[in-house]
């Protein structure tokens, strides 16, 4: 999935984060090879369910042939990234360790199922709600990836979870930004790419959250009148923005890079291969 390569949205800009987490940790690169595969093809399968789910637009997930192709395809994803764990028992690691991966990689996936489904019967989010369903279906997600590559370099527990919790940032990064470049789509051409989940972007929850009874009236007006194409995105925007939505944004997406970056400290000395991990968060943070 995405549109390029170097796409927040491909999987293959994160490839690297088991095997680098582990380095960084004591371990291998090599040692991580089915780990990634295996959370690469969750990544795949994930994007393929939302893509459908959400009613977003993507061409590749289009080419799968339909909304029933594609889920069947992602079905397979789903069950190809936990036989791809099998192989664990192979490796010279502890038989636990391997079998308390895979029931890891298992456990996330329902984290992430759950946090879809939050997302898919609530026809607005409120606050709160905005950050229980990002810390799910994103933020677990890329901790999984970075504590499962940890586990395969050290047995220090302290360590990773510190490893956990810089993926568990980049994740909620990853969900930030996203719902930011909406917002600036919003503030440079009047667009809104996807009126159907406007009522569950980060903007228009946080300015429920802080807005006055009255304003939040004309909130909603202005938000149904966007959604359904009747405009009222000038005044959207004029409350967004009022209200200070996109310095939230922004204000947020610094809080996790520092977090994120703090725990990469605690995990481990400085070295080439944690100097990268800072510099991918840190390149999150300037796209």
């Amino acid at each position: 999935p995405g549109d390029k390569p170097d796409s927040r949205r491909d999987p293959g800009r994160w490839l690297i984060l088991p095997g680098l987490c582990c380095q960084v940790a004591g371990g291998v690169l090599e040692s991580t090879l089915e780990i990634t595969a295996a959370w690469t093809l969750l990544y795949s399968a994930a994007h393929v369910v939302d893509t459908i789910e959400d009613g977003d637009q993507d061409p590749r997930v289009g080419k799968l042939g339909g909304a029933g192709p594609a889920i069947n395809t992602a079905n397979g994803l789903f069950l190809s990234s936990v036989l791809q764990l099998e192989s664990l028992h192979e490796k010279d690691i502890p038989s636990g360790l391997a079998a308390s991966i895979t029931t890891d990689f298992l456990k996330t996936i329902l984290v992430m199922t759950s946090g879809q489904h939050r997302d898919l019967i609530n026809s607005q989010l409120d606050l709160n709600q905005w950050w229980q369903i990002a810390e799910a279906k994103s933020g677990e997600f890329f901790s999984l990836a970075c504590r499962a590559g940890a586990q395969l370099g050290t047995g220090d527990i302290a360590k990773v979870y510190a490893f956990s919790e810089y993926g568990f940032h980049l994740g909620l990064m990853l969900q930030i930004i996203d719902d930011l470049e909406d917002f600036q789509l919003l503030l440079n051409s009047r667009e809104i790419p996807s009126p159907g989940s406007l009522d569950r972007s980060l903007a228009v929850a946080y300015a429920y959250e802080v807005l006055p009874t009255g304003t939040k009236k004309q909130l909603t007006q202005f938000v149904r009148s966007a959604s359904s194409g009747a405009g009222g995105v000038d005044g959207l925007f004029d409350i967004l923005d009022g209200c200070g939505a996109g310095m939230y944004m922004v204000a947020e997406i610094e809080k996790h890079y520092n977090l994120g970056v703090a725990c990469l400290d605690k995990a481990s000395p400085t070295s080439p291969a944690s100097e990268k991990l800072k510099s991918i968060i840190r390149a999150l943070k300037m796209d």
